[in-house]
C-alpha cells in the first residue's frame, strides 16, 4: 500500500529511563545510547565505519542519511567532528527520520542529563543550539539550520512515508533504529533498497548490529558490507560500500556538481528574489540581482502588511503540506535576521465562517492532533480574548502565526547577504541567454547586464516573456488576479491584538503606526491599477461579517457608505498564480532535448524530463508570497548545489515549473 508523507499524526515520545537511569523508548523496550562510553561507540560503529572525517576532506558538501533520529547523539557526535575538522567540508547535511520524535523540553532534558556522562561535555554547546532550533512534532520534512554550514533534515513520520519520495545523494548511511529484535520494521531489505535509491557512487555505510539477516539483506541491496569488530571489546558491527554488482535503479541521485566559479543572477527584488538571494548567498554564492523598479519590494511585496499561516486539510492535501513546510521554514529563517522580525509572528486566529465551518474545524483540529504550539482550535470566547475584539464564533489559533511587512522583509534579506550581493535597481532584464555553459541576462538596448553559472526567474509579472524561448508560455500559464486593501483610520480597532482571517483578513495597526488594514479583494484578468469606493465597501462588508461588534460602524450605515469608503485609503496590488494556485519553483526543462525524445515521455514522470542547465524558476505564489518565498528558495538553492531537497519529491512535483508541460505530454 501507497503511504503518503504527513498522513498520519505524529505520536511524540513519552520520556521514560531504564533500571540505571538511562533515557530508553518505552514503545520499543530499548536504551537511546550505552552509559559506558556512549560518544565512543558512535564514533567508533558510525564515524569509524563510515571512515569520517577522512572521506569528506576536500569535499565542498557532504550528505549523510541516518536511519533513525533518536536523541540526536549521532548527528552531534558527527558535527562535533565536522566542527574540530580544520578540512571539513564548508556544508555538512545531515538526513535523518524519526517516528516518534521528542518534544523539545523533553529532547532538552535528556541531552543534558547525558552530558553528565564521561567525555560529553564536549557536547554541550551544539545541544543547546540542536534545542534552540528543533521543531514540535508536526509531520513531514523539517530544515534546520542549528550552525552556519551544518544543515539538518529531520523527517518526522514513518520511513515509508518520507524516505521514499526523498531526493539526495547520499554519501554515507547511518543504520541505527534501534535493534533488529525490538524494531524489526527498519531492518527489512525494502528499507535498505531505498536507501540504495539515494546511495552516490562511493558511498559508505556502516550499523550497530552483525546480524547475518541484515548483513544479506544489505548485500542484497547493493552495500557489500562485512563484520568489523565492535567498540571496546563488544560484539562486531557491520561496515562497507555502495558497490551493486549491476544497474539496480531507474533514477541516479542528485550529482555533485562540477567545479565552477558559483556566480548566480536573480530576476526580481521582491520575496521570492529576495530569499533566492539569501539562501544562495548561504552557500557562498555570488549574486548579481536585478530589479526593474527603484528599490525592493515594489510590487504585490509592497503591502504594508501581509499574513502569514499554514492551510488546515482533512486530508492532508499538497497544499496543507506545502504550506505547513513552508510555514515552519520561514519562521526559522525570519528569526535570523538581522535586526529581528519586520513584524510579528505571536499568533493568528482563523475563524469560522458558519456552524458547519466550526464544527468541521473543530474535528480536524481533533482528528489530527496538531501540538498546540502548531495549530489548536479555540471556542468564541478564547478567540474573542485572544483577538481583542468579540467574535461570534471559535476557530484555530496559530501561535506562531501573524504578520509582516513584506518590502521590509525583503530589505533585511538582502542586507543579511552582505558583501557577496550585487543589486541592480532600475534596470530592466528583456531576455536571457545561453552561450558556452554560461547565461547572460540582456538589457532592452541590447547590452549584457552579467553572466552566470545559473539564473532564477522570481519577478512573476515577467516570467512568461524570459521563459518563452525555452518554455511556452501555454505550459507557464501565469494569471495576474488583482487584489486591493483598505487602510481603515489609525483610531478604529485599537483593542485588536492579532490578525484574524475569515473571508477576509483585517491586521492590526501596522508598522509606522498607521492604522488596520483589511482585504484583501480577489479580482481576475481585471487590469485597473486605481483605488475603487465599491471594492473598500466589499473589504468593509467582509470586515463587518468577521467582527460583527463593529458591524454597525463597518457597515454599509457607517464606514462602508459610499462617502465614508470614498475617504478611506488603500493599495492595489497584483498577485501572480496559476491555475492551481501552487507555486513554479525548480529547473526548467530542456526542449531542445525533449524534442528528440518526446514519444519515449508519452506516460512518463518529472524525473524523466531533461533539464535545462543553470536555468530556474521562483514565482507565482498567489497571495501566499510570505509562506512560499523562503521555501522555494531553499528548493532551488538545492537543486542547484546537488544537495537534499527540504521537501519530497511528491510535493516538490506539484510546484515543478515543468508540471504542465508533463501533463500535455501525458496527454499524447
Amino acid at each position: 500500500m501507497k503511504r503518503r508523507a504527513g498522513a498520519s499524526p505524529i505520536m511524540p515520545a513519552e520520556p521514560a529511563t531504564g533500571a540505571d537511569g538511562t533515557p530508553c523508548s518505552a514503545v520499543f523496550d530499548e536504551a537511546y545510547h550505552r552509559t559506558d562510553d556512549a560518544l565512543g561507540q558512535v564514533r567508533h560503529t558510525f564515524l569509524g565505519g563510515n571512515r569520517l572525517p577522512e572521506r569528506w576532506r576536500g569535499r565542498e558538501a557532504f550528505v549523510i542519511v541516518e536511519t533513525g533520529f533518536g536523541l540526536g547523539l549521532n548527528f552531534l557526535a558527527t558535527w562535533a567532528a565536522w566542527r574540530d575538522d580544520p578540512q571539513r567540508p564548508a556544508r555538512l547535511h545531515f538526513v535523518s527520520v524519526e517516528k516518534f520524535p521528542f518534544r523539545v523540553q523533553d529532547l532538552r532534558h535528556c541531552l543534558e542529563a547525558m552530558l553528565v556522562l564521561p567525555g560529553m561535555t564536549q557536547l554541550a554547546p551544539l545541544v543547546q543550539k540542536l534545542c534552540d532550533v528543533w521543531p514540535g512534532p508536526v509531520a513531514g520534512w523539517h530544515r534546520l539550520e542549528p550552525a552556519p554550514g551544518v544543515v539538518l533534515s529531520v523527517g518526522f513520520g514513518d520511513f515509508f512515508d518520507l524516505m521514499p519520495s526523498l531526493r539526495a545523494g547520499a554519501d554515507a548511511f547511518y543504520l541505527d533504529g534501534f535493534t533488529p529484535e525490538k524494531n524489526a520494521d527498519l531492518w527489512t531489505p525494502n528499507v535498505f533498497k531505498t536507501l540504495g535509491r539515494l546511495a552516490r557512487d562511493g558511498a559508505t555505510l556502516a550499523t550497530h548490529t552483525a546480524v547475518e539477516a541484515v548483513r544479506r539483506d544489505l548485500i542484497g541491496a547493493g552495500f557489500q558490507v562485512a563484520p568489523r569488530a565492535g567498540h571496546g571489546g563488544k560484539p562486531d558491527v557491520l561496515a562497507g560500500d555502495y558497490a551493486p554488482p549491476y544497474r539496480m535503479r531507474r533514477y541516479d541521485p542528485p550529482t555533485v556538481p562540477p567545479q565552477r566559479a558559483r556566480e548566480a543572477i536573480v530576476v526580481g527584488a521582491g520575496m521570492a528574489g529576495a530569499a533566492m538571494v539569501r539562501r544562495l548567498v548561504a552557500r557562498g554564492w555570488r549574486v548579481r540581482l536585478f530589479e526593474r523598479a527603484q528599490a525592493p519590494g515594489t510590487a504585490a511585496s509592497g503591502n504594508p502588511a501581509g499574513v502569514f499561516h499554514p492551510q488546515l486539510s482533512v486530508d492532508d492535501n499538497v497544499l496543507s503540506r506545502l504550506t505547513r513546510a513552508g510555514f515552519l521554514y520561514s519562521l526559522s529563517q525570519w528569526r535570523t535576521l538581522p535586526g529581528g522580525l519586520p513584524g510579528h509572528a505571536d499568533g493568528l486566529l482563523q475563524v469560522a465562517t458558519d456552524d458547519d465551518q466550526a464544527h468541521a474545524l473543530q474535528q480536524l483540529i481533533a482528528a489530527h492532533r496538531y501540538p498546540q504550539t502548531y495549530a489548536k482550535w479555540v471556542d468564541a470566547a478564547q478567540a474573542s480574548a485572544l483577538a481583542g475584539e468579540t467574535l461570534a464564533r471559535g476557530g484555530v489559533w496559530f501561535p506562531e502565526g501573524g504578520w509582516l511587512a513584506p518590502a521590509m522583509l525583503c530589505r533585511a534579506e538582502l542586507v543579511a547577504a552582505g558583501p557577496l550581493l550585487d543589486a541592480r535597481y532600475g534596470v530592466n532584464v528583456e531576455r536571457l541567454e545561453r552561450c558556452n555553459g554560461r547565461w547572460t541576462a540582456i538589457d532592452e538596448a541590447g547590452h549584457v547586464l552579467a553572466e552566470a553559472d545559473a539564473i532564477v526567474v522570481t519577478a512573476a509579472d515577467i516570467s512568461q516573456k524570459l521563459l518563452a524561448p525555452y518554455l511556452a508560455p501555454e505550459f507557464l500559464p501565469v494569471k495576474r488576479v488583482r487584489g486591493q486593501l483598505t487602510f481603515l483610520p489609525p483610531d478604529m480597532l485599537t483593542d485588536l491584538r492579532v490578525p484574524v482571517c475569515g473571508d477576509g483578513y483585517v491586521t492590526p495597526s501596522s508598522l509606522g503606526g498607521t492604522g488596520p488594514i483589511t482585504g484583501a479583494t480577489y479580482g481576475f484578468d481585471d487590469p485597473a491599477e486605481a483605488i475603487r469606493v465599491t471594492d473598500h465597501q466589499a473589504n468593509l462588508r467582509r470586515l463587518a461579517a468577521l467582527l460583527p461588534a463593529h458591524a454597525s460602524t463597518l457597515g454599509d450605515g457607517g464606514l462602508a457608505s459610499e462617502h465614508a469608503a470614498a475617504e478611506l485609503g488603500g493599495r492595489t496590488a497584483f498577485r501572480s498564480m496559476v491555475p492551481d494556485r501552487l507555486p513554479m519553483a525548480g529547473q526548467l526543462p530542456d526542449m531542445a532535448i525533449l524534442d528528440t525524445q518526446r514519444q519515449q515521455l508519452g506516460g512518463g514522470h518529472l524525473r524523466d524530463l531533461p533539464r535545462l542547465d543553470g536555468l530556474y524558476a521562483s514565482f507565482a505564489f498567489g497571495s501566499r508570497g510570505l509562506v512560499f518565498a523562503s521555501l522555494c528558495a531553499e528548493l532551488v538553492a538545492s537543486q542547484i548545489e546537488g544537495e537534499p531537497w527540504p521537501v519530497g519529491s511528491d510535493l516538490a512535483d506539484a510546484i515543478d515549473p515543468a508540471r504542465y508541460l508533463m501533463h500535455w505530454l501525458r496527454k499524447g
